[in-house]
C-alpha cells in the first residue's frame, strides 16, 4: 500500500517512530477582532497514546476498511491552499518555527494615530460638492408643484389652486429584466438604482425639497416661514447588524454535536430609525418686529345706499327734492324718502423691504352723508387720502424685514443637503444589507459543505460497523454530528431568506402595482474583495476631507445662520416703535389715525389690516396736509427684551450643538479608520486559521485511515474547520461594511457609487 507523507522531519529519526504532535488554531472572534491561540497537546496524552495501541488496531480476522476519500478540492479551494505549510507532528523547535511563520503571514494591524488633545480646525470652506449642493435649485420634475406662482395667465394667474401631484407609485421597468426563472439576480449597482427610483424614505426628503420652495414663495409675499422637516430616515439593520459579526453564538460552539440554537425573530431587526438634524431642537425662535405687505392687496367695498331726510321742527315745507336724471342730476316733486347712492370704498395698501408702507383710499362717503342730492355715479366728487409711512427704529432696514426670506432661501440650501444625506444613509444602509445577503448565501454553502463532510463521515462509519470494525458509538456520534449540521444548515436558510425580506422592501415597494413582477429570492451577483496590500489612511487629511464633505455639518453651519438672522428679528423688536407720516386727503374729515404697520409675524399669514378711514370722508371740500411722529415706547419692555434674550441663548445653543457635531464626526471617521484596519488584520487572521484548519482535519483524516486517530477528533475538526470558515465569511463581511462606513463617515458613498445629485432629486439613476 503506497501512503503519501503526512509530515517532512528534520531531526534525522525515520518517519517509523512518531510523536504525534496536534496543532489547532481557534478563531475567536471578539467585537470583530481575531487571536490565534496556538495549542499543543500534552505529554501525557502522548504517551498515553503510544502505551495503548489497541484502541486503534483492528481485531485480528478482520479487515481494515478505509474511509472513502473526500472528493477533491475545487480549483478556488486549491488556489487559496496551495502556499499553505504542511502540519504533521513536530519537534519543539519546528513548532516554534511555525508560530513564527504564523506571526509573519499575519501582519500587524497599522497602529492608529496618536490621540492628541489639540487638533486642527475645521476647513472654513466646504468641499465643491456640497457647495454644488446648497447652490442646486434642482426640483423633481415628476413632485413638482405648480401654480404657486403668476403665469402667463397675468392677473388670474395667482388665483389658481396650486397642484401637487399624487404619490409616485414606483416604476418597475429596472426590476423586469433582472427576474430570470424567478429569480432576481441583483447587482449592487442594480440594487442602488431601485432605492433611488423607488425608495420611500427618499420619495419623502423629495417632498422636502418642495416644502423649502413653499416656503420661500410664502416669506415673498410676507409671511414668515413654516420650516421644513430636518429628520432623516436610516435604513433597517438587518440581519447582520451594522457592526457585529455576521454569525452569533453558533459559530463559537465548543461542541460539534451540541448546536447552539439562535433565536430568528430576535435576529431579524426591521425597525427603522430616524435622527432629527435640528440644531434648535423642540425651540423655536420669536417671531420678532411686524413683517411688511410685500404683496400689494387692493380692498374694495360697494353697495346701495338710501337716504331718508327727517323733518325738522319748524320746518313745514320739508325738503324738496327732484328726481335723479340720467346725468346724475335731480329734478324737482320728488318725496322727502328718495334720495339713493351707490357707494364705493376702495384702499390699496403695499410694503416695502425698508418698512415704509403707502396706502390709499378713494370714497363717496362726504357725498352720500352730506349731499342733498341722489347720485349713481360714485366717483363724481369722491374723497381720497394718501399716506406713507416709514418706521426709525423698529421694523426699519431690509435686514430685518426680509428676514424670513432669507431664511427660506438658507431653508432651500439646506432640504438639498439633508436630501444629499439621506441619500448617503440609504446607500449606505443598501449597501450593508447587500453585502450582508452576499455573505449570508456564503454561509450558506459553508454549511452545505459541512453537511456534506458530516454525512460521507456517517456513511464511512456506517460500512465499518456493519463490518464490524468500529464501535457503534463511533456510528451515534457521527450521526449526531450530521443532525448538527443538518440544523446548522437550516438556520443559515433561515437567515438568508430574512435578510432577503428585508433587502426586498428596500429597494421595491411590494404592495405596489407596479412591482406585480413574482419572484422566489434574490441572488446577488457581486462578491466582496479584500485587497491585499489596504491602502494608507492619514487621519487628519481624512478628518479634514470629511468636515469638508459632510451634508449634516454644513446644513448645522446654515441653521446657525438662520438664527443669527432669527435674533436679529428678536433684537429688533425690543426696540421702540417710531414712525414718521405724511398724509394728503381731499374732503378730509379727521387726522391721521395711528395704524400698525405690517403684519404681525407670530401669525405669519400676511393678513391686512383694514384702513380706518376706508368709508370716511368730511363736509367740506378743504384739502388736508399732514405729517407727524407716531411713538409707541413700552415703559417695562419685558416680554420684548426676554424673548431676544432667550433667542441669543438658542443661538449659543445651535452653536455649541454644530460644534458637538464636529467633534462627533471627528471621532467617527477616526474609530471607522481603527475599524477597517481592525478589520483587515481579523480578516488576515481568519484566512491563515481557516488553511491552517484545514491542514489540520486533512491530517487527522489520515491519521484515522492508519488507525492512529479517533472518529471524535475527525468530528471536532470538521465543527471547527466549518467555524473558521463562517469566521472568515463574518470577518470579510465586516471589512466590507467598515469599508463603507468609512465612506459613510467621509461623506463621499455618492462619488464612490458614481451617483448624481441631479438625477437622484429626479428619481433617475444611470
Amino acid at each position: 500500500m503506497t501512503t503519501r507523507r503526512l509530515f517532512n522531519r528534520s531531526d534525522g529519526r525515520p518517519d517509523s517512530i512518531r510523536r504525534p504532535f496536534g496543532v489547532r488554531l481557534m478563531a475567536v472572534t471578539n467585537s470583530g477582532a481575531l487571536a490565534l491561540l496556538l495549542s499543543t497537546t500534552s505529554v501525557c496524552a502522548i504517551a498515553q497514546q503510544l502505551a495503548s495501541p489497541a484502541l486503534n488496531t483492528p481485531q485480528p480476522g478482520t479487515q481494515q476498511t478505509q474511509p472513502a476519500p473526500l472528493p477533491p478540492p475545487t480549483p478556488q479551494e486549491q488556489k487559496e491552499q496551495q502556499n499553505l505549510p504542511a502540519v504533521g507532528p513536530l519537534s519543539a523547535a519546528q513548532a516554534r518555527a511555525a508560530a513564527e511563520k504564523v506571526d509573519t503571514v499575519l501582519p500587524d494591524m497599522p497602529v492608529p494615530p496618536a490621540i492628541n488633545a489639540q487638533q486642527d480646525p475645521a476647513p472654513t470652506v466646504d468641499s465643491t460638492e456640497i457647495q454644488s449642493t446648497a447652490r442646486s435649485k434642482s426640483e423633481p420634475a415628476r413632485d413638482q408643484v405648480t401654480g404657486m406662482r403668476p403665469n402667463f395667465l397675468g392677473f388670474l394667474g395667482p388665483y389658481r389652486r396650486p397642484h401637487v401631484p399624487e404619490l409616485f407609485p414606483g416604476s418597475g421597468e429596472r426590476l423586469q429584466p433582472l427576474v430570470r426563472d424567478g429569480k432576481l439576480y441583483l447587482s449592487l449597482h442594480d440594487a442602488l438604482a431601485l432605492v433611488i427610483e423607488n425608495n420611500l424614505e427618499v420619495e419623502v426628503e423629495r417632498y422636502n425639497l418642495q416644502l423649502a420652495e413653499t416656503d420661500i414663495v410664502r416669506a415673498s409675499g410676507g409671511g414668515s416661514t413654516r420650516g421644513i422637516d430636518y429628520n432623516i430616515t436610516e435604513s433597517p439593520q438587518g440581519i447582520g447588524g451594522p457592526g457585529s459579526p455576521l454569525l452569533n453564538s453558533s459559530q463559537t460552539s465548543t461542541n460539534p454535536i451540541a448546536p447552539t440554537i439562535d433565536d430568528l425573530t430576535s435576529l431579524n431587526s426591521t425597525t427603522v430609525t430616524q435622527n432629527n438634524l435640528s440644531q434648535t431642537g423642540t425651540q423655536t425662535y420669536s417671531a420678532g418686529a411686524n413683517i411688511p405687505y410685500f404683496d400689494p392687496t387692493l380692498i374694495a367695498e360697494a353697495g346701495y345706499f338710501r337716504r331718508s331726510d327727517i323733518v325738522t321742527i319748524g320746518d313745514t315745507t320739508g325738503t324738496g327734492l327732484s328726481s335723479t336724471g340720467g346725468d346724475g342730476s335731480t329734478s324737482a316733486g320728488s318725496t322727502p324718502d328718495s334720495l339713493h347712492y351707490i357707494t364705493a370704498n376702495i384702499a390699496y395698501i403695499e410694503g416695502f423691504s425698508t418698512g415704509t408702507q403707502i396706502e390709499g383710499t378713494v370714497n363717496n362717503d362726504s357725498q352720500v352723508i352730506y349731499s342733498s342730492n341722489s347720485q349713481n355715479n360714485p366717483f363724481s366728487s369722491p374723497s381720497t387720502s394718501v399716506t406713507i409711512t416709514q418706521p426709525l427704529l423698529r421694523g426699519f432696514g431690509r435686514g430685518v424685514n426680509l428676514r424670513y426670506l432669507r431664511i427660506a432661501n438658507l431653508n432651500r440650501q439646506v432640504s438639498h443637503l439633508l436630501f444629499r444625506q439621506q441619500l448617503i444613509d440609504t446607500i449606505y444602509g443598501t449597501s450593508r444589507l447587500y453585502y450582508d445577503l452576499v455573505s449570508l448565501g456564503e454561509n450558506i454553502a459553508v454549511k452545505q459543505e459541512a453537511l456534506r463532510a458530516a454525512r460521507k463521515l456517517y456513511d464511512d462509519d456506517n460500512d465499518q460497523v456493519k463490518q464490524g470494525t468500529l464501535a457503534p458509538i463511533e456510528l451515534t456520534r457521527a450521526q449526531a454530528l450530521l443532525t448538527s449540521s443538518e440544523f446548522d444548515l437550516v438556520q443559515a436558510q433561515g437567515l438568508y431568506r430574512q435578510q432577503e425580506v428585508i433587502l426586498r422592501n428596500e429597494i421595491i415597494r411590494p404592495g405596489a402595482p407596479a412591482f406585480h413582477i413574482a419572484f422566489s429570492g434574490i441572488i446577488p451577483t457581486d462578491r466582496i474583495t479584500v485587497p491585499e496590500n489596504p491602502e494608507e489612511l492619514n487621519v487628519e487629511q481624512l478628518e479634514a476631507a470629511g468636515l469638508a464633505n459632510r451634508p449634516d455639518l454644513a446644513q448645522a453651519h446654515l441653521q446657525v445662520k438662520s438664527g443669527e438672522i432669527s435674533v436679529q428679528g428678536s433684537r429688533n423688536n425690543a426696540l421702540t416703535q417710531l414712525n414718521v407720516y405724511a398724509n394728503v386727503q381731499t374732503r378730509g374729515s379727521s387726522e391721521q389715525n395711528y395704524e400698525p404697520l405690517g403684519s404681525p409675524a407670530a401669525a405669519g399669514t400676511g393678513a391686512v389690516t383694514i384702513p380706518q378711514n376706508l368709508a370716511l370722508g368730511g363736509l367740506r371740500t378743504a384739502t388736508i396736509y399732514q405729517a407727524g411722529v407716531q411713538v409707541t415706547l413700552p415703559l417695562r419692555n419685558r416680554i420684548a427684551q426676554a424673548d431676544a434674550a432667550r433667542d441669543t441663548i438658542q443661538l449659543r445653543q445651535s452653536a455649541a450643538r454644530t460644534e458637538r457635531l464636529e467633534d462627533q464626526i471627528r471621532e467617527e471617521i477616526e474609530n471607522a479608520v481603527i475599524a477597517l484596519q481592525t478589520a483587515q488584520a481579523a480578516y488576515n487572521a481568519a484566512v491563515a486559521s481557516r488553511g491552517y484548519q484545514q491542514q489540520l482535519l486533512d491530517a487527522e483524516r489520515d491519521k484515522l485511515a492508519f488507525g492512529q486517530s479517533t472518529n471524535l477528533l475527525v468530528v471536532q475538526n470538521e465543527a471547527y474547520l466549518a467555524q473558521a470558515r463562517s469566521t472568515e465569511i463574518a470577518a470579510r463581511s465586516n471589512w466590507m461594511k467598515a469599508r463603507i462606513a468609512l465612506d459613510r463617515a467621509l461623506g463621499n458613498l455618492l462619488e464612490k457609487n458614481n451617483i448624481s445629485l441631479d438625477d437622484a432629486i429626479n428619481g433617475r439613476a444611470d
